[in-house]
């Protein structure tokens, strides 16, 4: 099939333009995504003291967790939560929520009862600014730009027919640079385009949900509470009834949970209304290897369970929902797997630059408008920008006082600083490819530091701390480390003069 002249210069303009407008946040979402994957997993290098093992055996942490949660009942939170210990994270975590609604940490010692209070939140945060939470209006702008990504899929492979398999295999380093950059565009654009239709779908449902669901309540269900309840598989916890109660019995209700769903794992305890008589603790369990992951069981203060959602749910929303949740955070993948998807992440973050880069060849052929000297600076100064402002994050979780009050402010802070000093630099230098050149070797060298600086800290060799956890990550700062120093060592070369003509077969 062979689109008509007209069709292809319309589908080639919806292509450019949606690309260009959406790209630095698109670069933002893969680059951080590869991070966001592994949150859980960065938990034992951002704190030390996590990466011994679990010392207490579950009984005797639940026994704690019930101390904690009789102790709490006297300020009758709304919410309240605690975590038992995980390979990950082997201390308690105790989780309130403020009046203004939100939620805040502590960590406790199981065997001492020591508490941490408020930590480096490292791998949480790369995770929410996967999808721009900490910024405002930022999930909003996430699931639009997820969207956007969609109509990039679907108006690059139409652009793309009947020539699919050989832009997979053609590549010419050598030709003109707007040759390489579209070889390079298209090669990473058709290997990534199911990945990439996957995440469009998924980051727009999860990004837009609070924007769509209304409409749908008002539309499908005639506004009924109830009703949206049961549509979606989640009921409205019990209102509190204003008489005190104690905590449910956490022992009784982990058993139940453990019944019920055998195949889960267990590791949280989240109350609704805790020290009234109408008081439910709810367990939420996964399981691994699979797309319908989470199980749900919800308990009184009596030890009646009043709710109980198997894998997948009981609905049509959840059975829809579920998996696609689990194909955005990988909850089906192994460990490879989930590499596979860090490394697929990259691939498309080089994808989404080399198409800004195709653009700007393009036009500087054609004459260099201010838009493109705008899109040029910006690209340099918010996407090398923002590989100098992880690894200062990564060095502020290092040198940051443990007991800094408030660390994780400090960490956000120093990232966010770091990103828009990368940003003001490539707009106030004439070069944003010596720019971007500059903010790529300062990355490089920090992330390079970041083990050094953890090795001597923590009294140790390089690559030897005991704790798979920390060693997966400093290989994966290191790999990084490795792909900045060869992009800031490439940007010199392809700005050498291209050759005077170019193959005319080359599709544009």
């Amino acid at each position: 099939m062979k689109l008509s002249p007209r069709s292809y210069s319309i589908l080639w303009d919806a292509h450019a333009w949606s690309g260009v407008l959406s790209s630095l946040i698109l670069f933002v979402l893969f680059f951080l995504g590869s991070f966001a994957l592994f949150a859980e997993e960065l938990a034992p290098w951002q704190e030390p003291t996590f990466r011994a093992p679990i010392a207490v055996p579950e009984a005797q942490a639940v026994q704690l967790a019930q101390r904690l949660a009789e102790a709490e009942t006297a300020a009758r939170p709304v919410w309240f939560g605690i975590s038992l210990p995980t390979d990950e994270e082997p201390w308690l975590r105790l989780w309130r929520m403020s009046p203004d609604g939100a939620i805040r940490s502590t960590w406790m010692d199981p065997v001492s009862g020591r508490q941490l209070g408020e930590r480096s939140d490292l791998g949480e945060f790369l995770n929410a600014m996967h999808f721009l939470e900490p910024l405002p209006f930022g999930k909003h702008l996430a699931g639009i730009a997820s969207g956007v990504l969609l109509l990039l899929v679907v108006t690059g492979l139409l652009i793309q027919l009947g020539r699919l398999v050989r832009e997979l295999v053609q590549f010419r380093p050598e030709s003109s640079r707007r040759t390489l950059w579209s070889d390079a565009h298209k090669v990473t654009g058709v290997i990534s385009a199911p990945f990439l239709f996957v995440f469009a779908v998924t980051g727009g449902i999860l990004c837009l949900s609070d924007w769509y669901t209304p409409a749908v309540v008002s539309a499908a269900l005639d506004g009924d509470v109830k009703a949206t309840d049961v549509a979606v598989d989640w009921p409205t916890p019990t209102a509190p009834s204003g008489q005190p109660g104690g905590a449910p019995d956490l022992g009784q209700a982990l058993a139940l949970a453990k019944a019920r769903f055998p195949r889960s794992e267990h590791h949280h305890f989240f109350f609704d209304h805790l020290g009234d008589a109408n008081g439910t603790v709810h367990l939420p369990g996964e399981t691994e290897g699979s797309l319908h992951a989470f199980t749900h069981v919800r308990v009184t203060r009596e030890g009646d369970v009043i709710w109980a959602r198997d894998t997948g749910g009981g609905t049509l929303y959840t059975q829809v929902m579920d998996p696609l949740y689990g194909l955005h955070f990988a909850t089906w993948a192994s460990f490879p797997a989930k590499v596979l998807y860090a490394l697929l992440s990259w691939l498309v973050a080089f994808g989404i630059l080399a198409g800004n880069l195709l653009w700007l060849e393009r036009r500087r052929l054609q004459g260099k408008s201010r838009f493109d000297t705008v899109l040029a600076r910006l690209t340099a100064g918010v996407c090398a920008g923002l590989t100098l402002a992880v690894a200062v994050l990564f060095l502020a979780n290092q040198l940051l006082p443990a007991e800094l009050e408030d660390r994780p402010r400090w960490e956000h802070t120093a990232f966010f600083v770091a990103w828009a000093l990368g940003i003001v630099s490539a707009w106030v230098e004439g070069s944003p490819a010596a720019s971007a050149r500059r903010l790529l070797v300062l990355a490089s060298a920090g992330l390079f530091a970041v083990p050094l600086v953890d090795a001597v800290r923590m009294q140790r060799l390089p690559l030897a701390s005991g704790s798979a956890f920390v060693l997966a990550t400093e290989v994966g700062i290191l790999v990084l480390a490795l792909l900045l120093v060869g992009a800031a060592r490439a940007i010199p070369r392809l700005q050498k003069k291209a050759p005077a003509t170019m193959p005319a077969a080359v599709p544009t």
